[in-house]
């Protein structure tokens, strides 16, 4: 799966982490380490973390997890 948008919003960073498969997930974070811009990927995924939507704030939970961040 091929997906370059740091700047999506976390809540479509989080969906498509999701649908990553293990090879592709180190794939994803080792693009976005390269291209410098994994910060806004993590920021935007803590931001949707800390938002009211019960459901959304699961899911980038779950993707900051699965990229290896601490809950």
């Amino acid at each position: 799966m091929e997906w370059d948008s740091a700047i999506a919003n976390g809540a479509d960073i989080a969906a498509k982490i999701a649908d990553l498969q293990a090879d592709e997930l180190d794939t994803f974070f080792r693009n976005h380490l390269r291209r410098r811009d994994l910060h806004q990927v993590v920021a935007n995924l803590n931001e949707a973390a800390l938002s009211k939507d019960h459901s959304g704030s699961e899911r980038a939970r779950k993707a900051l997890k699965r990229l290896g961040f601490p809950d």
